[in-house]
């Protein structure tokens, strides 16, 4: 694979979507789009893998064709309830005789805090540095290049399944394909919708998709909190499909074009057709009985949400307030009636890059982010590589 191409797959409850990325020095263009209705997943997690990498190869040929260029390898998203996050530190001693901190020290730090005893079926996936103390001095962001004798670092571990990530793999391979990376939903997202400045001062990301929303708490630039509930737009169609008597496909429509949280005095009397299960008539409803149900279901799921912040401890620090994203954010009303149960201001979280007006939707939140977190990595690689050359050549000068 080439590699200045990099492509995020977002592989959501209710919908797959590929973006292809040609990357040049720190920047990347969008080149490639592809989407697909997802299948084979129940509350983030893949249930079916033939079903699953039908659509995973949909949306991937898709943005191929619409790129001009034929990938092999994705960075992929990964969510569900089996997701667990905890805190942990490590340390390590600086023995060069210059004392001063390397990228192989900080390394050697984030690898020593990432030794912990999991279960047979528990993989860490990520090991996210919050702070690094020296001597003892916290609070420290960027340690390389000071000067000390001990190295310690506070991390937040992201720990999933093993089970749940094999099936993302296996899914994608199903349909062609490699995985260069498994990334958490909640971060990709925060990547392309979180500012350095509410990351800094404390902000809540919560990502509503089909299946589940995802909740993270980033406070100093580090990630302090994350957690998934089974509960998202696909339950907000299910209640308005047993409350109106029709199908989840028409119920899916209803919302889109009708749904809100919120009465307005357009809504007041309006009538809203709704077509009867297998022949059965059409018949009209009023606009306020669909909002009572959308509703009750959106209520419950920011109740939802408002517990877990409470129980994270965090809450109180959420100084900058409340980033929604995901396909749900767009449901008229929704960012009030957050507001309304959790207590915090909120925005809508949109990719938070110049120049890609086709991609101005929370729904490519996380494909965006995917490409922004790959760069990263392959970055870190890149940099770790071209230290290793310099240190080969620089010895041959002495032999």
């Amino acid at each position: 694979m080439r590699k200045d191409l990099l492509i995020g797959l977002d592989i959501g409850t209710t919908k797959v979507c590929a973006l292809i990325a040609k990357i040049k020095e720190n920047k990347f263009e969008i080149i490639g789009i592809g989407k697909s209705f997802s299948q084979g997943l129940s509350k983030g997690m893949i249930v079916n893998i033939e079903e699953a990498s039908r659509g995973i190869e949909k949306a991937v040929k898709e943005a191929e064709f619409d790129a001009g260029f034929k990938i092999s390898q994705v960075w992929a998203s990964i969510a569900g309830n089996h997701i667990q996050g905890m805190d942990n530190s490590g340390f390590f001693n600086i023995s060069s005789e210059d004392k001063i901190i390397t990228h192989k020290d900080v390394e050697k730090a984030l690898e020593n805090a990432s030794r912990l005893t999991l279960p047979p079926n528990r993989e860490i996936i990520h090991t996210l540095p919050q702070e690094f103390t020296i001597d003892g001095q916290s609070g420290i962001k960027r340690p390389i290049g000071m000067s000390g004798t001990y190295l310690g670092v506070k991390v937040y571990i992201v720990t999933a399944s093993s089970t749940y990530r094999q099936n993302i793999e296996n899914s994608v391979k199903n349909g062609g394909y490699g995985v260069e990376g498994v990334v958490l939903q909640s971060l990709a997202s925060g990547m392309a919708t979180l500012s350095p400045e509410e990351e800094d001062m404390g902000v809540a990301l919560i990502d509503i998709g089909g299946g589940t929303t995802d909740v993270a708490i980033f406070l100093e630039d580090g990630i302090r909190f994350s957690c998934a509930l089974g509960v998202g737009g696909n339950h907000i169609t299910n209640d308005i499909a047993v409350g109106l008597h029709t199908t989840r496909t028409n119920a899916e429509k209803i919302k889109i074009k009708y749904g809100s949280t919120s009465m307005s005095p357009s809504c007041e009397g309006e009538a809203i057709e709704i077509k009867g299960v297998m022949g059965r008539r059409t018949y009209k409803v009023k606009g306020e009985d669909l909002i009572k149900i959308i509703d009750m279901r959106v209520g419950e799921i920011f109740e939802l949400v408002d517990r877990e912040l409470e129980k994270s401890g965090y809450k109180d620090l959420i100084t900058s307030g409340i980033v929604l994203t995901g396909g749900c954010s767009l449901l008229r009303g929704i960012k009030e009636k957050a507001e309304e149960k959790i207590g915090l201001p909120v925005r809508i979280g949109y990719p938070r890059l110049k120049n890609l007006d086709t991609l101005n939707s929370p729904i490519y939140a996380t494909a965006v982010g995917l490409i922004l977190y790959g760069m990263k990595e392959r970055k870190k690689v890149s940099s770790k590589n071209t230290l290793e050359v310099r240190i080969k050549e620089w010895i041959k000068d002495f032999f």
